[in-house]
Formats: C-alpha cells, sequence, structure tokens
C-alpha cells in the first residue's frame, strides 16, 4: 500500500534543538530556590553503619541539611515495582544502616550549590562494621552470606514446563549440552540517573521531573513510600538521553522526592558517570546450561535449560527477569518440550536492573550457542539446522498458546543468506590456517509486542481539533531519544491527512495523560501505535457527523479525505472549518478518545549474520561484515528503525567481545570509562539492514516492535562467528583478548 508519510525517512522532531545544544534535560532545568544533593556512596561491600559524623560537613558555607539512615524513615521500596499492588520484594531504604555493596546510599547533602554539596559530601566520615561478602553466585551458594535478608540470599523461580522433556533422556534422541557465563555490562547512556523533585508545603503537591521509562511506575513507588495520596504526586516525563532499560529503575527518584518534601524546596539530584557505573543499575552477570534433544537430522525436540543470575546487591527486578527467561526460548523455534529453572542470587555487587530486551538476548545467546554445537555435531550447516526448526506463518507459540500471525524468519534466513553470501564465505574462510582465522556465525533472535497474554495491555488516547484545524493529542508517550514521538505524529498524520507540523503531541505525565503501563516490553509502536490509530478513525467519525448536522447533508454521503470531509468530489470544509464549526455552531469541541485492549502478539524477528578475524597471537577479534536481517511488519520512520538495527549491533558486539564491569577482590567496581572498554565506530564495518515489510494483521499500519529485538541476536552471532573461526565450544562473554589466548594456550597444551 502506499502511504504519504508511512515507511519514509523523517528526522525525529527534537534534533535541531539537539544538535544545537537547545534541547533541556533535567540537569539544565532550574527552579527559583533550588538546592543541589551529593551523594555519599559506601566504600565497603558489606557492612554495618555504626555511625555517621556530619558536623564537618554541615559547617561547609551553604549546606541546608544532611540525610543519612539515622534521620531518615526505614521504610523500604524496591526500584523495578511498576504497577499499584505488584508483588516484589521490597528491601531498600533510601538509606541503609546494613550497607550491602560498594556504592550502596549512604548519605546526602542539600546544599544551594554543586560546588558546597561535592565539598559537604567529601567531609561525612562514616564508622563500618564489616561484614563477610560475596562477590558472585558461587560464593553465595556457598553460605557466605545467608542471612543477608530475612528470606535469605537464594530466590529460586518457578519452573517452566511444556511436555515432558524427561522422555527425550530415553528416547533415540542426540543430546547436546553447553554452558554459558554472560559477564555484568553497564548501559553507558550518554544522560545519566537524574531527576528534580519539588514540593509545594502549602498545596502539598510534589512534583517530579525525570527522564524515566513510566511516569506513572515513579508515582506509585514515591506515593506510596512518603505516604502522600497519588493525586498529590505528580511526575512529568523529561528529554531522555537514552535508557536501553535502566530508566524504568526508579534509583534517584525516591532520594530526591523525599528530600523534597522535608524541606519544601526543589531540589536536583543528578548522578556522576562513576556514580552510574556503580549506583545505578547494570546487567546481571549469568551462569546457565542448555541441554537440547535432538533428532539425527536435526529437528529440535526438546531443551533442558537452568540460569542462575546474579542479582546483585538486592533482588530489584532479577526475580522477574529470571522468570522471564523461560518464556523466551520458544519465540524462534518450535519446541515441543521444555524444562527452565532459574534463580535470583544476591551477592554483594552492584545492583542488576533491566536491559535491553529483557532476557531475550541471554535467552537467545545460550539457545543460539547449543544450535550452533548441535549442528557441528550432526554435520548441518548452521542455517540449514535452523531453517528445520523455524517458526513458519500459521504457527502458535506453544508455551503461551498465541499465532505468531505472518512470522517471517524462515525467509529472513533465506534472504540474509543470499544478501551476507553465506556460503562464498564459508568457503574463502577455511583457505585461512595461520595466525589470522576467519569464521562465519548466524543466530535468530526474537521478542514480543507487549505484554500480552503474560498480563493485559491496554491503551488510551485522546485527540481533539482546534479552531484553527490544528490537531492536540493526548497520550502517555516516553520517548528514549530515539524518535517516538516523531513516529506517532507521522501515524496521525497519515491517518487524518494533515501535515506532522499542524499536531501537538507531549510526553507522559501523570497530571494530564491517561494511565499507560509506561514504555516496557516492546508495546509503544504496537499497543499505543494502534490506539492512536482507533482514536484517529473516531475522530473522522465525529467530523463527519459534525459536518453532516452543519451542512444538512446525509451521513452517507460524507468521506474524508485529505483532511477535509467531501461530498463525491467536492470539498465541504477543512478540518480548520470543522475545528471552528463545531465549536462556534454546533457548540462542542471536535474531538475523540480511543481505549484499546491487546489481546495479540505476533511474531518479531531479526536474523543476525556476522564474519570475523581473530588475530591467534593476541586474542583480538575483528568484525569484518555483518549484515542484520529483520521482520518488522511495516516501518513507520524508515531511517528510525535502520538507525536503531545499527545501534543496537554496536552495543551487542560490544557485550560480546570487551564489556565487562570488574570488581577487585575487595568488592570495589571500576567506576571509569577509562576501564570499562566500549566499542567506537571506528572498531566496525558498515552494518547492514534488511528489512522485511510483511504487514502485521494487528499493528498500527502493520508495524510490529523493532527498539528491543533488534539486540537480541546480536552477541550470538558474533559468539558463532568466533567459535567457527576456533573450532571452539565457547560462550563465557565477552570473549576479550585474554579470554581467547588463554583458550588458545589450553588447547596448544592439550
Amino acid at each position: 500500500m502506499k502511504y504519504h508519510l508511512i515507511g519514509k525517512n523523517v528526522p525525529v522532531c527534537d534534533a535541531k534543538e539537539k544538535a544545537a545544544g537547545r534541547a533541556r534535560y533535567v540537569s539544565d532545568m532550574s527552579f527559583p530556590g533550588i538546592l543541589y544533593i551529593e551523594m555519599v556512596f559506601s566504600t565497603k561491600p558489606h557492612a554495618l553503619i555504626k555511625s555517621i559524623d556530619t558536623k564537618a560537613a554541615e559547617a561547609v558555607p551553604g549546606v541546608i541539611r544532611v540525610f543519612h539512615c539515622f534521620n531518615t524513615p526505614k521504610r523500604t521500596f524496591n526500584r523495578f515495582r511498576t504497577v499499584y499492588g505488584q508483588p516484589v520484594y521490597e528491601q531498600e531504604r533510601i538509606f541503609a544502616d546494613h550497607i550491602r555493596f560498594a556504592g550502596d546510599r549512604v548519605a546526602a547533602v542539600a546544599a544551594t550549590s554543586r560546588e558546597a554539596a561535592r565539598k559537604a559530601a567529601g567531609r561525612i566520615s562514616v564508622t563500618y562494621q564489616d561484614l563477610p561478602f560475596s562477590l558472585n553466585i558461587q560464593e553465595t551458594s556457598d553460605g557466605r552470606i545467608d542471612d543477608i535478608f530475612p528470606d535469605g540470599a537464594v530466590y529460586e523461580t518457578p519452573a517452566v514446563d511444556i511436555g515432558d522433556v524427561d522422555e527425550l533422556k530415553s528416547a533415540d534422541a542426540v543430546q547436546v549440552t553447553t554452558h554459558t557465563e554472560l559477564a555484568r555490562i553497564c548501559h553507558v547512556t550518554m544522560e545519566t540517573h537524574g531527576c528534580i523533585a519539588n514540593y509545594e508545603m502549602d498545596s502539598g503537591q510534589l512534583t517530579i521531573y525525570t527522564p524515566c521509562q513510566s511516569v506513572f511506575s515513579v508515582r506509585t513507588v514515591v506515593a506510596d513510600l512518603l505516604e502522600l495520596p497519588y493525586h498529590r504526586v505528580r511526575v512529568v516525563k523529561t528529554t531522555m538521553g537514552g535508557s536501553f532499560g535502566c530508566k524504568q529503575e526508579w534509583i534517584t527518584e525516591p532520594v530526591a522526592a523525599y528530600i523534597a518534601k522535608e524541606l519544601g524546596r526543589p531540589v536536583q539530584l543528578i548522578y556522576s558517570r562513576p556514580a552510574e557505573q556503580v549506583s545505578a543499575v547494570s546487567r546481571c552477570p549469568l551462569t546457565g546450561d542448555v541441554t537440547g534433544y535432538y533428532t539425527a537430522d536435526g529437528v529440535l525436540k526438546g531443551i533442558d535449560a537452568d540460569a542462575s543470575l546474579d542479582a546483585g546487591a538486592y533482588v530489584g527486578n532479577t526475580y522477574d527477569y529470571a522468570m522471564a527467561m523461560g518464556y523466551k526460548f520458544t519465540r524462534s523455534y518450535r519446541v515441543p518440550n521444555l524444562r527452565f529453572t532459574s534463580r535470583a542470587v544476591i551477592t554483594n555487587t552492584p545492583v542488576s536492573g533491566a536491559f535491553r530486551g529483557w532476557t531475550s538476548p541471554e535467552a537467545a545467546t545460550m539457545l543460539e550457542h547449543n544450535v550452533n554445537m548441535a549442528a557441528r555435531r550432526l554435520g548441518i550447516d548452521p542455517v540449514n539446522i535452523r531453517l528445520k526448526n523455524a517458526y513458519v506463518e500459521g504457527d502458535v507459540d506453544n508455551r503461551i498458546n498465541v499465532p505468531l500471525e505472518n512470522t517471517q524468519i524462515t525467509r529472513a534466513l533465506k534472504e540474509g543468506r543470499e544478501l551476507f553470501a553465506w556460503d562464498q564465505k564459508k568457503a574463502e574462510n577455511a583457505a585461512y590456517t595461520g595466525r589470522f582465522l576467519r569464521g562465519v556465525g548466524v543466530a535468530c533472535g526474537s521478542h514480543v509486542n507487549g505484554y500480552f497474554p503474560r498480563k493485559q495491555d491496554f491503551g488510551t488516547v485522546d485527540i481533539a481539533v482546534n479552531e484553527d484545524g490544528t490537531v492536540q493529542i493526548n497520550m502517555t508517550l516516553h520517548d528514549h531519544g530515539c524518535g517516538s514521538v516523531t513516529a506517532f505524529k507521522m501515524m496521525a498524520a497519515e491517518a487524518l491527512g494533515i501535515d506532522m507540523a499542524q499536531i501537538l503531541l507531549r510526553e507522559a505525565d501523570t497530571a494530564v495523560t491517561p494511565f499507560d503501563m509506561g514504555c516496557f516490553s516492546s508495546r509503544t509502536v504496537y499497543v499505543l501505535g494502534r490506539t492512536l490509530i482507533e482514536a484517529c478513525g473516531k475522530l473522522k467519525q465525529a467530523a463527519l457527523q459534525n459536518v453532516s448536522e452543519i451542512h444538512h447533508i446525509p451521513l452517507d454521503k460524507l468521506t474524508c479525505c485529505g483532511g477535509a470531509v467531501v461530498c463525491g468530489t467536492e470539498e465541504i470544509a477543512s478540518f480548520k472549518e470543522i475545528g471552528r464549526d463545531s465549536i462556534f455552531k454546533l457548540q462542542r469541541q471536535l474531538r475523540a478518545s480511543a481505549h484499546y485492549v491487546n489481546t495479540t502478539n505476533p511474531g518479531v524477528h531479526g536474523v543476525h549474520f556476522a564474519q570475523v578475524e581473530v588475530d591467534t597471537c593476541t586474542g583480538f577479534v575483528k568484525v569484518l561484515d555483518y549484515l542484520a536481517v529483520h521482520d518488522i511488519g511495516q516501518a513507520i520512520n524508515r531511517g528510525m528503525c535502520v538507525g536503531q538495527i545499527q545501534g543496537a549491533v554496536m552495543m551487542g558486539i560490544g557485550a560480546a567481545l570487551q564489556e565487562k564491569l570488574c570488581l577487585d577482590r575487595n568488592g570495589q567496581p571500576k567506576s571509569s570509562l577509562k576501564d570499562y572498554h566500549l566499542m567506537t565506530s571506528c572498531d566496525l564495518p558498515p552494518i547492514r539492514v534488511h528489512l522485511i515489510e510483511e504487514p502485521s494483521k494487528e499493528g498500527p499500519y502493520g508495524a510490529k516492535s523493532i527498539g528491543e529485538v533488534a539486540y537480541v541476536a546480536v552477541a550470538a552471532a558474533i559468539v558463532g562467528a568466533v567459535n567457527d573461526a576456533l573450532g571452539s565450544d565457547l560462550c563465557a562473554i565477552p570473549l576479550d583478548p585474554e579470554s581467547i589466548v588463554r583458550y588458545l594456550s589450553t588447547k596448544e597444551e592439550q
């Protein structure tokens, strides 16, 4: 279908402000009488605070008050909680007297300037009583910190079971067992965590300005923590400089909100880069084992998988994260039998949190490695073994019993093989037998389009036409900086037949926009976009009704076309005229509302191909070629989709080859980007993207999700390529030079 805007390349609406430095992030905002907060973090991995001396800090000119565990409430919260009444482990306090990791919150200084706050924070003296600590899953399993919480240090999750895996053990099946280890990695967003909180003592109104992924989630956590009624807590989404999942954890907001309420003044809390690296959240380290059961010709009959996730110092979201992994093993391949067991394990390390893809990349890395080892053992090409098992149109995800609709994963495998020149590269790689070895890898990655059916998912949109024909849309959007607002303006402009410049669409604000779950689970375009399209349809119907009444023309003679109402070929009224006449002649504004409840979740897939070169002397890996093929349904803003995929590939290659947040034996994390190595554009080849556009029956204009699924297959593809080059069975990532040299040295000794 031909569209006016959909599928085109449209710059994001705030690109000029960002390029010119005029975009206002929360760190740029200020209010009369604002105070600045500087945090004090623990230097101990596990300890009790015996005393805090704040006299020297309070003597610094400009200091208003120092907050710590002995003068703040003992109420607890969970930084991950997203909805009212959600069952979660509430273990954190605003300031704890029981320190559980080096980076835990100890105290905060509120002062009239940042300089005074920093100076005073450096003068706070803390006396600790050291406790035994654990820095990894094994040390916790050995019982070092069994009493860290009343309910222990290990949280087993309910098993995910489909069919009967045990029957396969005695059947005529080829068993392939693989082991995976994933390191702790950081989100490294351009903008660190931060917020402004302002409490108006006379009205009792608390307002929080924050670059978050869910204003209503922040509200429920802060309001309950501070024992405030919900209508007294307003949360406003600000311009965001990236999230990748870390800003769906409420880290600075509870602290700033409490201090603002206590002082009755606006306060600003912005994390420094070292604080962001250590004291915000990171993706959890993981150890996992997969046993795959295959027929001799490569058909996957079942999976038995187990994973232990390092939650860090608090359970946070890791219990839910561990459970969710089991839901992701059935999104790419037909898996008639599945058992998945998991647990969240407490350690005295930085707190783990959400990361782009919400366990899909972790599950894919585990499963794709197993598929690769099965292909090697059975003598089957890695692409072909995937074609034997990948879903086809009309299949149903047998774990959730939801149709995958027109899934295009097999088409992505076939077209990707040709575009990547898979067979040719494999043949050419065989010629490299010296110091430099080459290999290719392929991986399938899948994700979701919203929460359904795990929990109900819905959206609400209100839309109105002003007297001059401009349109105002009221909905709860959370743009991470990638252009969601632009995409929604494009959809609305397409649906209404008007120019994007005529549309006002702002982001989430609990005092103004309707309740929404937030930007999670890749639901924004698929669920809220569908809601927007329905609202636009209702607005056009209302426009027809109003024109019929005003001009006394039968309703069935009228249609909406090109931003106007026409009768046959004659234009009766433009949107400007309808907006004006509705108010002044009919005495009602032209407006409509839509509420959409989602009941679908089609397959959304990415198939990624990588070619690497491994230097067997240094262990360095160079990515030579990369192709990402994505079943996207319909691209709304094509350039934005390609950019999302290319950025995700860069992130995933970093995770596969070099990113790792390390701690020394005293539990002190490396808090500098000097020690935490990121990929740069100079490290990578051009990242090719191929979009397969077979519109979904349910998504807006046929669109499906892209933001998270773009990341899912990357690390698995790189791991596959390195193992192909070395003939190895490595899946402890990152596959950095040290680990590769260690493997090669061990191989030589054997």
